[in-house]
């Protein structure tokens, strides 16, 4: 187990449109939206933070898997790891700024504020995509990436948003990124992200 919290900043992360039109509920294949340049723009830089550290995995007879910082019964999250002997736990935000604007455009101008909204996702998105791609050589090295399972999230299948107080303890998000949780386990920033990616044995890899 890796007992180090280790950060990490991405720089000008760059939207997918055609992602920031699917979180805006249009089509991906909308031609670009003016508004939605102008909210870009406005913008600008779209930075993000994370925070990470691994862990070992156990399986347990009870049917439980030990993360290394809580123990589940979740299936879904099981057949995940399936083939795994250790994980990356990951926390990520892309700031403040974005709730600001969010908070300004609420009462100014709806659609701007849909606009960001959709923005904000997308950025998330773009920002896991970039660690999880970095994450073969951050968990292994340049010579030697390791091979992962795609990224999970509390709130998806039976993993429920419970499990957030044990990453954020693990991970110590309020010091390490500034990002703090609600009593309903509601993060924030509001854009910002928890989750966990297996890393495959080797002699599954």
């Amino acid at each position: 187990m890796n007992g180090f919290v280790s950060t990490k900043l991405y720089r000008d992360l760059r939207p997918d449109p055609a992602e920031i039109l699917r979180y805006a509920g249009m089509p991906k294949t909308s031609a670009p939206d003016p508004l939605m340049e102008e909210c870009l723009s406005e913008l600008g830089e779209i930075r993000g933070r994370l925070c990470w550290r691994q862990f070992s995995l156990q399986r347990l007879e009870d049917g439980r898997t030990d993360l290394g910082f809580c123990r589940t019964a979740s299936r879904n999250l099981a057949l995940n790891l399936k083939n795994c002997s250790s994980i990356v736990l990951f926390a990520g935000t892309l700031g403040i700024e974005i709730d600001r604007l969010l908070a300004r455009y609420g009462r100014l101008s709806p659609a701007k504020q849909l606009w960001f909204q959709a923005i904000g996702a997308a950025g998330v998105e773009a920002m896991c995509d970039a660690f999880c791609e970095d994450v073969r050589t951050l968990a292994g090295s340049a010579e030697a990436p390791v091979r992962t399972k795609p990224r999970y999230s509390p709130g998806f299948g039976d993993l429920g948003l419970e499990y957030q107080p044990f990453i954020f303890e693990a991970l110590d998000c309020p010091r390490n990124l500034g990002l703090t949780l609600t009593d309903s386990f509601l993060m924030s920033p509001t854009k910002s992200v928890t989750a966990l990616i297996g890393i495959l044995d080797e002699e599954n890899a």
